[in-house]
Formats: structure tokens, sequence, C-alpha cells
């Protein structure tokens, strides 16, 4: 059993949370739904939990696969680690290890994100992945030069 502590939160804070869980119908007790509520927006902070390959993001749960000739060699994405047959390794030492010979990973593994049914070239998450980080530096550098632009006027925009 958890120990209960008490905080002090602000009265229209506390009525939310009131109005939320009489809305819902929840059976849950009040002292549970604040811990829940607590747990996941301290999961939230943390941001993404999973892989970080290079530029893309592969999220826990995550599925690699490489295909030889005889066989369909699997790893998953577990706490940020890829983990294949027990062994947290990188991508090129997945392909290496299931292939038997050094390969490019980009070109030889496959990725099925959770949720997905389809597995996903992993040089197409990659090249997804850099070009959205083109389109995000374009913005902010327009952004920015539209700044620029207004500091340098009298006139405010």
């Amino acid at each position: 059993m958890n120990q209960l502590v008490s905080v002090p939160i602000a009265l229209p804070t506390l009525r939310a949370l009131l109005d939320y869980q009489a809305e819902h119908a929840s059976e849950q007790d009040f002292s549970d739904l604040v811990d829940r509520i607590f747990r996941e927006w301290l999961a939230r902070q943390r941001g993404p939990q999973g892989y970080l390959w290079k530029t893309v993001m592969l999220p826990d749960g995550s599925r690699l696969r490489i295909t030889s000739l005889q066989r369909a060699h699997y790893a998953t994405i577990v706490g940020g680690e890829l983990i294949y047959e027990g062994v947290s390794m990188s991508p090129n030492q997945f392909a290496s290890a299931s292939l038997g010979t050094v390969r490019n990973a980009w070109k030889a593994i496959l990725v099925q994100l959770p949720g997905e049914l389809n597995w996903t070239p992993a040089t197409r998450l990659r090249y997804s992945a850099e070009a959205e980080a083109r389109r995000k530096a374009y913005r902010e550098a327009a952004r920015a030069r539209e700044e620029a632009m207004c500091t340098s006027r009298v006139e405010k925009c």
C-alpha cells in the first residue's frame, strides 16, 4: 500500500477535477485519479521513450525485421534499446548479427511501429524524418526573417 500525502492545490483546480470525475462517472477513488493524472503528466514531461537511430525516433514497442534466405530475424525496441536475441545492440550490429555479413542497416531493415500493421523500410523513415527536419528549419528561418524585418522597421508588425 502506498503512503498518502496532502498536496495543496488551488480551489478552482480541485473543482475542475471533481467535475471531471463526475462528468465521466468515474468509479475511481479521487486520490487514485489525482495520482494517475500526476503519473501521466510526468510521463509526458519525459518525452517520447524509444531508440534514436540517427534522425529517426523508434518508439518503445517498435519491431525491426531483416529477412535472409533462411529466415526472418526480429528485434524489438525495449526501454530505449534495440534488443535482438536478448542482447542490446545498434541497428548495424543487428544487421550484421542476423545476416552474418556487413550490410547497410538502413537498406536491410524494415520497421513496424507500434499500432501499425505494415512494415516500412527504414530508409523511408529516414528520408521522412530528414524532410520534416528541413521543413521545420525552413519555417523557423522564415519566422526569424520576418521578426528581423519587423524590428528593423519603425512601425510595429
